[in-house]
């Protein structure tokens, strides 16, 4: 059983990351969603690489991957940004042999998963600008 800070504070990540809340709590009990982390009581909700993640794994959704798949490639891509915190974007994309590999990089000028031509690629300051306006909330979700 969670606390009821907790379940606010992912209610209102899941707004702001434009994620169904219910959704992500059904994924986060699958173990879907490993890299959930914990709220320390008292501390400042803030947007980091945790909530980028949020976000990809929503867009992941919007695309159609199924709720364990976009868990699996937001984790990844959360690993990512913790190893490589001034990515500048990520990308998923499929390899020649029918794979699916996530690709951190540095440089937007020459990313290297533009040498693979599927892929769903993200904009790191671009869903950061996002996650930091403020959020609409609606009568469904927590408050």
């Amino acid at each position: 059983m969670t606390s009821i800070r907790f379940d606010v504070a992912i209610a209102d990540a899941c707004s702001r990351a434009q994620v169904p809340y219910e959704d992500f709590v059904s994924t986060v009990m699958a173990g879907g969603y490993p890299c959930l982390p914990g709220v320390v009581p008292g501390s400042p909700r803030r947007f980091d690489d945790t909530d980028l993640a949020l976000y990809i794994y929503g867009r992941l959704l919007a695309f159609g991957f199924g709720a364990l798949r976009s868990g699996e490639y937001a984790c990844r891509a959360h690993a990512g940004l913790r190893t490589e915190p001034q990515a500048k974007s990520i990308s998923i994309a499929l390899t020649p042999d029918g794979g699916k590999r996530v690709v951190i990089e540095q440089d937007l000028q020459r990313p290297a998963a533009a040498m693979l031509p599927e892929r769903i690629h993200f904009d790191i300051a671009a869903i950061r600008q996002l996650l930091l306006r403020p959020a609409e909330r609606t009568p469904a979700e927590p408050a």
